[in-house]
């Protein structure tokens, strides 16, 4: 394995629209016969985490994440890559909630 092993995780993802138009982004990690752990990755493991995007104005969104990455990584790493990973998160949210409001 290199110095930083890649990572996998196996979750499940409920997505719901309200009749008021609140989103509703919910998962957990899930072990799955078909989803065996693969030799070059480390299992990560996302625990119950969600989103809720309320249509009001100026639009509100209230995220909880709490992952457990797996292996030893350095914090300094932890600390480089994360905001570049939520930022990228929060961008594909954007385009899927402006996709679901179409």
């Amino acid at each position: 394995m290199r110095i930083i092993s890649p990572r996998e995780f196996v979750d499940v993802v409920l997505m719901k629209q309200f009749e008021d138009g609140t989103m509703l982004s919910a998962a957990t990690n899930v072990e799955h016969a078909l989803c065996p752990p693969q030799a070059n990755f480390v299992r990560g493991f996302n625990y119950p985490c969600g989103c809720f995007c309320i249509p009001v104005p100026g639009t509100q969104l209230l995220s909880f994440f709490q992952t457990d990455l797996g292996g030893y990584l350095p914090q300094t790493v932890v600390e480089s890559f994360f905001p570049a990973s939520i930022a990228g998160f929060y961008s594909n949210l954007t385009k899927a909630v402006k996709t679901l409001k179409a």
